[in-house]
C-alpha cells in the first residue's frame, strides 16, 4: 500500500481480489480493515461534532452479500470498530439499498456493505453510507483517505481471520422486515401489482432472502430463479449482467415481465413479456414519462450519466423531458438530483434512484416499473417500443498507468479525427474505469459499423501509447 493514491475509494467503494477466508493483498485484510476502521471512527467523530449524532456509543450497521470472503471481513472489521468504542449491528444478508434505508431511518449512524456488487465471486469490497444514508461525497472520501493513510499498522492486530462469533439471526430478520416495510410504504395502494406474474432472478446474492416477499406483498404472483444465496457462484451466468436465463423463463412462464438483480441488489435489468432485455435507459424513459404525465417530475428533468444513449435523450426531449448529464456513478447521479431538486435519475446499467431514496435500489426499481405496467394496462414491450437506441460500441483496453488522457497526443489525434467524422450524428466518450486497470472507449452513432471502426482505432492508439504500458504482472479486474 505504498505510493498511495489521493483517494483510496473507487467508483463504488473499495474493492479487492479476496481469498475465501477474507485475506487480500489490498485493504480487505485484517491490518487494512483496522486502518479503515480509523477512518470510520473519525467520520463518526466529525458527524458528532457537527451535531448529527446523538447515540452513544455511535452505531455502525454492517450488511453483506453471500460471498465466501464476507464473514471473515465482517468479523475483522467488527473487532476493529469495537476496539474503538463503536457499537456494531449485524444485518447479515442485506441488499445494499437496505443498509442505506436503515441508516436514514435512524437504525445506525454509519452503514457499511461488504460486497463487490455485480463482480465475480473472487472479489469483495466495502461500501460506506454516511449518517444521512447517502454515499460519501468525494470530499469526504479524500478526508477519510488522509485519515486511513496516516493510521499506523497496529502490530497487535491478528493477521488471521477474526474469531468473533457469528451475529444472531433475529436482528437480521427484523432489519430486513423494517426495510421492506419502508420500501412498500412508498406505493400508494396496498397491492399495486395485483394480477401480474413476475419472474425474479436474484443472482444468488443479497436480494435472495427478501425479493420474493417484496413482490408478493405487492400482490404479484412470483417465480424466483437463482434464489439461493451462494457465495461461490454469485453473479455467475445469472443476474443483471446475464439476463438470458431470465428471458427464457419469462417466456416459458407466460409472465408479464422479469427482474434481474445484481449481487448486492442496488441495480436491476428488466425483461419484457417477449423476452427482450430492458436496460436502465429504457426504464428511466418509461418512468420519467409516467411521472411527467402525473405531474410528479419537478422541472421536467432527470439526471443520467454520460453513458446514457443519445437516442433515449432525443426521445425524452421531444416529449418535454430534459436530461442533466453527470460523470459515471450513482453517487454522481444522486448529487445532481440533490442539487437540482430532481425526482429521478440513474445509469444505463440499471442503477436508478428515485426521489425518496438515497441510492439505487433494484427491488424498488422493479416494483415501480411493474406498477407502471399494471396501471397503464400496456405490456412492457409496448412501453419501450417507441424509445430509439443509437448503436454503441464499447471497448476496454488494459492499462498499467492512468495519466490524464488529454496529455496523450497520439490518442488525442485519433479522438479528434473521430469526432470530426461523427460530427452531428455521433459522440465519443473516453475515460478510465474507476475500479479496474482499464481505459474505456465508447463510440455512439447512427451507423454501427462506423462506430466499431472508430472505437477500434482509438483502442489501438491506447494500446500503443507507452505512457499507459503495464509494469509487471496484470492486476485483478473488478468491473464497474
Amino acid at each position: 500500500m505504498s505510493d498511495a493514491p489521493s483517494n483510496i475509494f473507487g467508483t463504488d467503494g473499495i474493492r479487492d481480489l479476496c481469498a475465501p477466508d477474507g485475506r487480500s493483498d489490498g485493504w480487505l485484510n485484517p491490518a487494512g480493515l483496522d486502518r479503515l476502521a480509523v477512518g470510520m471512527a473519525r467520520l463518526l467523530g466529525r458527524a458528532r461534532d457537527a451535531g448529527g449524532i446523538a447515540a452513544s456509543p455511535p452505531r455502525v450497521l454492517i450488511g453483506r452479500d453471500p460471498r465466501t470472503s464476507g464473514p471473515a471481513i465482517e468479523r475483522s472489521l467488527t473487532a476493529s470498530l469495537e476496539r474503538r468504542g463503536i457499537a456494531v449491528r449485524h444485518g447479515g444478508l442485506l441488499p445494499t439499498p437496505a443498509v442505506s434505508v436503515l441508516v436514514e431511518a435512524g437504525e445506525a449512524e454509519l452503514g457499511i456493505v461488504i460486497s463487490a456488487s455485480h463482480n465475480p465471486p473472487e472479489f469483495n469490497g466495502v461500501k460506506w453510507f454516511g449518517p444521512d444514508g447517502a454515499k460519501l461525497s468525494e470530499e469526504e472520501e479524500r478526508r477519510i483517505t488522509c485519515d486511513v493513510l496516516a493510521a499506523p499498522v497496529d502490530p497487535e492486530v491478528d493477521p488471521g481471520p477474526s474469531t468473533l462469533p457469528a451475529p444472531a439471526a433475529p436482528e437480521e430478520e427484523a432489519l430486513r422486515s423494517l426495510y421492506l416495510d419502508r420500501l412498500l410504504a412508498g406505493f400508494g395502494e396496498a397491492r399495486p401489482l395485483d394480477g401480474l406474474r413476475i419472474v425474479l432472478d436474484c443472482a444468488r446474492g443479497a436480494t435472495a432472502p427478501c425479493a420474493r416477499e417484496a413482490f408478493e406483498r405487492a400482490g404479484a404472483s412470483v417465480v424466483v430463479i437463482h434464489g439461493e444465496p451462494d457465495g461461490e457462484r454469485i453473479n455467475i451466468d445469472c443476474g443483471s449482467t446475464h439476463p438470458g436465463s431470465l428471458a427464457r423463463r419469462v417466456v416459458a412462464e407466460g409472465a408479464d415481465l422479469g427482474v434481474a438483480f445484481d449481487g448486492d441488489g442496488d441495480r436491476a435489468i428488466l425483461v419484457d413479456e417477449a423476452g427482450g432485455t430492458v436496460d436502465g435507459d429504457e426504464m428511466l424513459a418509461i418512468w420519467a414519462l409516467d411521472l411527467r404525465a402525473r405531474g410528479r417530475l419537478p422541472g421536467d428533468r432527470i439526471a443520467v450519466t454520460v453513458m446514457s444513449n443519445a437516442g433515449m435523450e432525443s426521445h425524452l426531449r421531444e416529449r418535454g423531458v430534459d436530461l442533466v448529464r453527470t460523470p459515471v456513478g450513482d453517487r454522481e447521479v444522486h448529487e445532481a438530483m440533490r442539487a437540482g431538486g430532481l425526482a429521478l435519475g440513474g445509469e444505463q446499467s440499471g442503477h436508478i434512484i428515485c426521489e425518496d431514496a438515497m441510492t439505487g435500489d433494484g427491488i424498488r426499481t422493479g416494483l415501480a416499473l411493474a406498477e407502471i405496467v399494471r396501471r397503464s394496462g400496456r405490456p412492457l414491450s409496448a412501453l419501450r417500443s417507441e424509445i430509439p437506441r443509437y448503436p454503441q460500441t464499447l471497448v476496454g483496453v488494459q492499462v498499467g498507468a492512468k495519466p490524464p488522457l488529454e496529455i496523450l497526443p497520439g490518442v488525442q489525434r485519433v479522438v479528434a479525427a473521430a469526432k470530426k467524422a461523427l460530427e452531428g450524428h455521433g459522440r465519443i466518450l473516453l475515460r478510465y474505469s474507476g475500479t479496474e486497470p482499464l481505459a474505456r472507449v465508447l463510440v455512439e452513432g447512427r451507423d454501427a459499423e462506423e462506430n466499431a471502426d472508430w472505437a477500434e482505432r482509438i483502442a489501438d492508439s491506447l494500446r500503443t501509447d507507452r505512457a499507459l504500458a503495464s509494469p509487471g504482472e496484470p492486476q485483478g479486474e473488478p468491473r464497474d
